[in-house]
C-alpha cells in the first residue's frame, strides 16, 4: 500500500478503496491508447478486401499518415514495455532484495520465494479460486470465491499483453525495416514475422476489446464504464464483489470492522 494514498476514502457517505497510483494509471492510459491506435491503423491493412477497411484507413490519414501513426504507436508500446519491466524490477529490488540483503537471507531459494510472492504472479490460491468458481457455477457450492488484492482474472489480463508485446514488437520492427532486413535474412523470416505480428494482434484485440472490456466496463454491474482507471479508487460494492478478502483486511486495518458488510450474491448474504 502506497503511503501517498489513503487506503479508504469516504465521500458522500460511500467508501472507496485505493487500487492504483497515478503512475500506474498513466502507464495504463499509454497502453490502451497505443493499442487502440495500432488496431485502427493496422487492421484495415490486414483486411484490405473488406468494405469497411478503406474508409477507416482514410479516416486515419490514408497511406501517407496511417503508417506513421502505426509505427509511432508501436514504438511507444515497445518503450512502455521496457519501461514497465524496469519499473517492476526496480520495485522488486527495493522492496524485497534490499530487505533480504540487510537481513543476510538472500539466497536462490529466498529470491524465487520473493518473486513468486509478488501480487501479479499467479499462485496456488488462484488455482483454488478457479476450481471454486467452477464449483459455484455448477452449484456444488453456494458461495463464490473470495479474492485477494489481485484475482486470477486481473493477473491474466496483466500477462496477456505482457507476453504478447515481445511477439508483436520484434515482428513489427522486422516488417518496418523489411527492405533492409531482406539483405540479411531469407524471405521465410519476413513471412513468419507477418504471421506472428498479424495473428498475435488479432488475438490481443479480440481478448482486450471483448473479454477485458466486458469484465471491466460492459458487464451489468459495471455498465456503462468503470472509473477506477481514472480515480485509482474502487467503490465498496465492486470491492466486495471482486476482492472480498482484501476488503475485509483493509476494513480491519483501518478500524472499520464494525462496518464490514457480508458478501452478497443472488440475493443471499454470506458472512465473513
Amino acid at each position: 500500500m502506497s503511503k501517498r494514498y489513503a487506503p479508504i476514502v469516504r465521500k458522500d457517505g460511500k467508501l472507496y478503496f485505493y487500487r492504483f497510483s497515478a503512475h500506474q494509471r498513466v502507464q495504463h492510459v499509454v497502453l490502451f491508447s497505443s493499442v487502440i491506435l495500432l488496431a485502427l491503423t493496422g487492421f484495415p491493412l490486414r483486411h484490405a478486401e473488406e468494405p469497411w477497411a478503406r474508409p477507416l484507413y482514410d479516416f486515419m490519414g490514408g497511406p501517407n499518415i496511417a503508417p506513421l501513426i502505426h509505427r509511432a504507436a508501436g514504438s511507444v508500446l515497445l518503450a512502455l514495455f521496457v519501461y514497465h519491466t524496469i519499473y517492476w524490477m526496480t520495485l522488486f529490488y527495493k522492496n524485497h532484495i534490499v530487505k533480504l540483503r540487510e537481513e543476510k537471507r538472500l539466497t536462490v531459494r529466498s529470491f524465487f520465494k520473493a518473486l513468486l510472492s509478488l501480487e501479479m504472479v499467479p499462485n496456488k490460491k488462484d488455482l483454488f479460486d478457479i476450481i471454486h468458481l467452477w464449483k459455484y457455477l455448477l452449484y456444488f457450492t453456494n458461495r463464490p470465491p473470495r479474492h485477494d488484492r489481485m484475482s486470477w482474472r486481473e493477473k491474466f489480463d496483466y500477462f496477456a499483453p505482457y507476453w504478447g508485446i515481445p511477439i508483436l514488437g520484434p515482428a513489427g520492427v522486422a516488417l518496418w525495416w523489411r527492405d533492409e532486413l531482406s539483405h540479411y535474412v531469407p524471405g521465410i523470416v519476413l513471412n513468419a514475422a507477418y504471421i506472428m505480428h498479424t495473428d498475435e494482434a488479432l488475438l490481443a484485440v479480440l481478448f482486450l476489446f471483448f473479454v477485458h472490456w466486458y469484465n471491466v466496463h460492459y458487464s451489468p454491474e459495471k455498465f456503462p464504464a468503470a472509473t477506477v482507471w481514472l480515480t485509482g479508487y474502487l467503490n465498496e460494492h465492486d470491492m466486495m464483489h471482486e476482492h472480498y478478502n482484501e476488503y475485509i483486511s483493509i476494513m480491519i486495518e483501518n478500524g472499520l470492522e464494525h462496518e464490514i458488510k457480508p458478501q452478497s450474491f443472488g440475493g443471499k448474504d454470506y458472512e465473513w
